[in-house]
């Protein structure tokens, strides 16, 4: 809520700023030189993807766009819960407690329990699936990084594409100077579409990779405590660390070790380059 609000205040004072600059905001706004800019660097960025991968890029903008009601401690609480009824409780009641579980993840991990699989082979799955999922998400953010390198991109190719019209009508002076003002224009719709458009999503779906991390490092440190058939006091302790995570001052190193998926991997790279 801060940082929109304080987005919101920073365009306004850029407007501000850029009329007193510029002595008429109207001059800022050309509807061709805009529409050339968004539309060649959506569709010169979706070409470089397939399908699938665009699909799933919108459907997890939209899921790192949505406030967040779930939190780190709701997904250890219902990790410690599972860990006490495996102690206490029959099969069925555990299987009805699995499949209310809002987290895909979390439900396989607790299945494969379920169905005794070795702790070896859970781990080896879970760790697998993790792997994917995060490498999908890497591709997405990979898909809103490309729109906000062409951004610029197409901005100078309509600027060429104005001071060739220029070009062509040499003769009048009063249509060098308004093609001039448009054929610049481009370029500062590039720029703006770059850095106050893509650039901030790109930053924000980042963040969002980052905190599915955390939470499927949550979900494996709890299946595998589960799995190896630890204490739920213990298994509650050793996941408590996860829900004191500070996203502002990520570590130097971005080092995955072992099973550990690192919450300022590449993703945080991507977000550092946003900012």
């Amino acid at each position: 809520m801060v940082r929109n609000c304080l987005l919101m205040i920073g365009l306004v004072f850029f407007f501000l700023f850029a009329r007193n600059v510029m002595g008429d905001i109207p001059l800022l706004v050309n509807f061709r030189s805009g529409a050339l800019v968004l539309v060649g660097t959506i569709v010169g960025g979706t070409l470089a993807f397939p399908v699938h991968t665009l699909r799933g890029f919108f459907t997890s903008l939209v899921d790192s766009l949505k406030p967040r009601p779930k939190t780190v401690e709701d997904l250890i609480s219902h990790i410690i819960v599972l860990a006490r009824l495996q102690r206490v409780a029959g099969l069925g009641e555990m299987n009805r407690k699995i499949n209310a579980l809002p987290n895909p993840v979390l439900r396989r991990g607790f299945q494969m329990i379920l169905d005794n699989f070795d702790p070896p082979r859970v781990e080896m799955m879970l760790g697998k699936e993790i792997n994917l999922y995060l490498d999908q998400l890497q591709t997405q953010l990979n898909v809103i990084n490309r729109l906000a390198r062409l951004a610029p991109v197409f901005g100078f190719v309509g600027t060429i594409i104005g001071l060739i019209n220029v070009l062509n009508h040499i003769g009048s002076s009063a249509q060098i100077g308004q093609g001039m003002a448009t054929a610049l224009l481009t370029t500062f719709y590039g720029l703006v579409f770059a850095n106050f458009v893509f650039l901030p999503i790109a930053g924000k779906f980042a963040e969002h990779i980052r905190r599915e991390a955390l939470m499927l490092n949550v979900v494996f440190d709890g299946v595998m405590g589960v799995c190896n058939q630890r204490p739920p006091l213990e298994i509650a302790h050793s996941l408590k660390s996860y829900a004191e995570v500070d996203f502002s001052t990520p570590p130097p190193m971005s080092l995955r070790k072992g099973h550990r998926w690192n919450l300022w991997g590449d993703a945080a790279k991507q977000q550092e380059l946003a900012r």
